[in-house]
């Protein structure tokens, strides 16, 4: 009796530890089958993002550049000051290997500590195939290098441009319009090319007085991009370049067309503006020449630009009723002063081997049909890479004029800049 009583009490222990651990061990598959439900359903959805991000980067990426830089200028006949912060952001979006789109905003600080925004180009290329993009927007102009390839602060040698290579010189800057670019070989040689059609320059003029004799005159070639075409025609040009060998890139450039004037000032530029009632179409003009040569630790480069404006097809007048105070002059020109824009330079960069250090010399000069702003520059400078794309210079800049009533200047400026 005894030992049936015993074994019934192991029974019912046995069943209490089974009734026990039963429940707990459903428990926990429950646990397991949640947490393995929960992974599974993390899993998708990362699967899910995985997809979405590959089918993204698959058909378009986005990508942004840009460069920025900050300058002192010391001139003999001024104060010293820290004279421009800049930053130019340029942002790139590709579909697929067909089309890229391109922007470059550049914002910079003014004298009175005001913002100015510039858009520097925009466009919508097409790939058309491995030897043609076609351009439509505002792009930079494809004549001659500097412009095109040089400008931004990180990649210009020295602080400054070339004379008559930026605003209001012989070198255009900007154009809207339509334009083919791409290269291609050859024979042995490497060959690239760009050309466009565009809304062409507008002209610039200004009264002036020579002893109660009064004349008008082209003062400006402005060559900003805009987007009115207000002669009607058309501006075409382009630029060829050829790599005969490694090292060496010869370009020859031009472009053809129409322009009208659209500001005219009283007593010169900087005179009140006169209102425009009628102006004559003139001729536009423009050939190039520039080449580059690198030998080791030496780059040289050279450019030579001229712009010409033609005699225009009739004369220039403007509202009688709407001339300044004080202007005595006429309100009609038959014959208007026209001329030619020429600007060069010859530049040389040598970077001192096993130093972070590289000295530049540059010469360059403008001539214009008004002999007030006829100058040349010379350059020397010495600078410093923190890395290829972050550069410090130190410029000594020699500005003549060849007026004997212009002042001539020196200053010394220095530049950080940084390319991103």
């Amino acid at each position: 009796m005894n030992m049936k009583k015993s074994k019934l009490k192991c029974c019912l222990l046995a069943l209490s530890a089974t009734a026990a651990i039963v429940p707990a061990a459903v428990y926990a598959d429950n646990q397991t089958d949640n947490l393995r439900q929960q992974v599974d359903d993390l899993q998708s959805q990362v699967d899910r993002l995985e997809n979405t991000a590959a089918e993204r980067n698959t058909d378009s990426s986005f990508h942004m550049a840009g460069y920025g830089s900050v300058e002192y200028a010391d001139p003999d006949s001024g104060n010293a000051a820290f004279n421009k912060v800049l930053v130019a952001p340029i942002i790139h979006y590709n579909y697929q290997d067909w089309l890229m789109f391109e922007t470059e905003f550049e914002l910079s600080n003014t004298a009175d500590g005001g913002t100015e925004l510039a858009l520097e180009y925009a466009s919508i290329n097409l790939f058309l195939n491995d030897y043609v993009a076609l351009g439509a927007g505002k792009f930079l102009s494809p004549i001659g290098q500097f412009r095109q390839n040089l400008h931004p602060s990180w990649i210009n040698k020295a602080v400054s441009a070339p004379a008559g290579f930026g605003h209001g010189g012989a070198a255009p800057l900007t154009e809207t319009g339509l334009q083919l670019r791409g290269g291609f070989p050859l024979g042995e040689m490497r060959a690239n090319y760009a050309v466009y059609v565009g809304n062409g320059p507008t002209l610039a003029a200004g009264v002036e007085d020579d002893e109660g004799e009064y004349e008008l005159a082209i003062e400006e070639v402005e060559t900003e991009g805009r987007t009115s075409d207000p002669d009607g025609k058309k501006s075409f040009g382009g630029r060829l370049g050829l790599l005969p060998f490694s090292g060496l890139e010869i370009g020859i450039s031009a472009a053809k067309g129409k322009a009208t004037v659209t500001d005219a000032f009283a007593g010169g530029h900087d005179g009140p503006e006169l209102d425009i009632e009628s102006t004559g179409e003139f001729d536009y003009d423009v050939i190039g020449a520039d080449f580059r040569y690198g030998w080791n630790n030496l780059e040289l480069r050279g450019e030579y630009l001229k712009t010409e404006i033609g005699e225009g097809s009739a004369g220039v007048e403007f509202h009688s009723d709407d001339l300044p105070d004080g202007y005595a002059g006429p309100a009609e020109f038959d014959d208007v002063e026209v001329g030619e824009w020429k600007a060069w330079y010859l530049q040389a960069a040598y970077k001192i081997p096993s130093t972070s250090f590289e000295v530049v010399v540059r010469t360059s000069e403008l001539q214009t049909p008004h002999s007030g702003e006829n100058y040349s520059q010379r350059t020397l400078g010495l600078n410093y890479l923190f890395a290829p794309h972050v550069i410090a210079k130190l410029n000594y800049e020699m500005k003549d004029y060849d007026s004997s009533g212009a002042d001539d200047e020196d200053t010394v400026r220095v530049q950080l800049a940084y390319g991103f």
